[in-house]
Parts: structure tokens; sequence; C-alpha cells
């Protein structure tokens, strides 16, 4: 039982919205970065990264190719 596990380290708000772009294509306007500092990132992203992404690869990985806007309640996407 060696699994190793990576430690992530704590990014700022805005270091979270880059990632979420670069790594899913989800753009977070400035008006919406408030609900971080309300609720961690696991409870915002994870539950709902399904809805974000347009399928998997061969290795199981979610894929990400529409840029999509978040939004509580609401969600929009382009090409």
């Amino acid at each position: 039982m060696n699994e190793k596990r990576e430690i992530k380290t704590y990014k700022s708000i805005d270091e979270m919205v880059e990632y979420l772009y670069k790594s899913k294509k989800i753009i977070v306007d400035d008006e919406d970065k408030h609900y971080f500092s309300e609720r961690n990132y696991i409870s915002l992203i994870n539950p709902y990264k399904q809805f974000f992404s347009t399928g998997r690869n061969n290795k199981g990985k979610l894929i990400y190719k529409k840029e999509h806007n978040f939004k509580i309640g609401r969600a929009s996407c382009r090409e």
C-alpha cells in the first residue's frame, strides 16, 4: 500500500481561473471570481466537469474542446 499521492499547492483565485481556462477552457468572468472565495474549487468544478467536457480520450481522461463561460445557474459555450 505504497501509493504516491500528489501534493497540490494552494492556488490563488487568479491562478485557479487561469488553470480552469488553460486546462478545461472554462472562462470565469471577474464578477464571478468571488464564488471561489466563498466555496472551494472541488465543490464548484468537480461535480460539473463532465458537463464541460466533450468526451474522453483513449486513456479515459476528459477532453475539453469548447470554451464555456462559468456562471452559477447557467453556462454558455463557444466553439
